[in-house]
């Protein structure tokens, strides 16, 4: 996907920056290079870890967003599970999404986290086709005391950011995209894979080709129901999807007699957290609405003015687009 200019207005430019225990690797870009708005991802404030670490993280959280506040760059911190590359992935995808889709250009820094969290911030970055960029040190910092306070971990002194090579990473067909999103979310809910049945319901839901409501409900396929077979069906569905996720060690079938269920494999949890349709641990927001209930909020789409056109997951099992327009009554961060 191409990033657009908004309707009527300039894009953004917008900065994804994981944060370790570094300043200079997050700021020095802003030497050379403006930006619009900026999400400093890192472990959150109150997260099950030592507390001296916690503590010093949230030193350089402070540091670095209080410089770039100064070079009036508006500043989003989102907690993060920083060592869980699955919640990174989850996050890290989702932000770039986002403001792909409201037309903003995207910038993501893998030089201001650890190694762990680099690789699957390069991983999201290259599957949505964004810049990723590495700052060079030309020091470090030994020893802690007053230069890392200063400065981080690395010390920049002449700025040199490397934007790497983009290079395209193949995902699934969009549909097994999201089939592979919904196991996640029923493996994560405590549920046990999904029967044949259960996906021919979830693709209906989602509007996949042939699987539309005047499809499913011919007197056709209720004499198949009533017989078990659905052969026309799940051929399509066998044929057409759950081969491919198969082949690609994505999904794997696990028989019970002569029944079977899809399962997703480790390899199909990376896929459906990088996918950029799973929120992850700190991107949310509550919005309470009188059109729309309590709904999930990107905190992307926070400030935005107008209609708010936002991705929601769970209605009818699948991913929808749901535009509400009117007051947003009740809003609180959901973390």
């Amino acid at each position: 996907m191409n990033n657009q200019p908004l309707a009527g207005g300039l894009r953004d430019v917008v900065h994804i920056i994981p944060l370790g225990h570094e300043i200079d690797r997050a700021v020095a870009p802003f030497t050379k290079n403006k930006a619009d708005r900026a999400y400093i991802l890192a472990i959150p404030p109150d997260a099950d870890l030592d507390p001296g670490m916690v503590k010093k993280q949230h030193y350089f959280v402070g540091r670095v967003t209080g410089r770039l506040q100064e070079l009036g760059i508006a500043v989003t911190f989102v907690p993060v599970a920083m060592f869980d590359i699955l919640d990174v992935l989850k996050v890290v995808s989702f932000l770039i999404r986002t403001e792909k889709e409201a037309g903003n250009a995207v910038y993501v820094n893998m030089s201001s986290c650890g190694r762990k969290t680099s690789v699957a911030v390069t991983l999201a970055a290259m599957v949505h086709e964004v810049p990723l960029y590495y700052v060079s040190a030309d020091r470090y910092a030994t020893g802690g005391g007053e230069e890392e306070c200063e400065h981080g971990l690395s010390i920049v002194e002449n700025v040199r950011t490397e934007v790497f090579q983009r290079f395209r990473i193949m995902m699934p067909k969009p549909e097994n995209v999201m089939l592979l999103v919904e196991l996640l979310q029923r493996k994560e809910s405590g549920g046990d894979g999904m029967t044949s049945e259960e996906i021919i319901g979830f693709f209906h839901s989602i509007g996949v080709h042939g699987y539309e409501e005047e499809k499913l409900h011919t007197a056709e396929r209720d004499a198949y129901q009533r017989a078990k077979k659905k052969r026309a069906l799940l051929n399509r569905m066998n044929r057409g999807y759950l081969r491919e996720l198969e082949e690609q060690g994505y999904v794997e079938r696990r028989w019970q007699g002569r029944n079977f269920s899809i399962q997703v494999t480790k390899a199909g949890e990376h896929i459906a957290c990088v996918s950029g349709l799973i929120p992850g641990s700190g991107v949310e927001c509550k919005i309470s609405c009188p059109m729309a209930g309590s709904v999930y909020l990107p905190v992307a789409l926070v400030n935005l003015p107008g209609r708010l056109m936002i991705d929601l997951y769970g209605i009818c099992g699948g991913i929808r687009k749901l535009t509400f327009p009117g007051r947003i009554i009740c809003l609180q961060k959901w973390l």
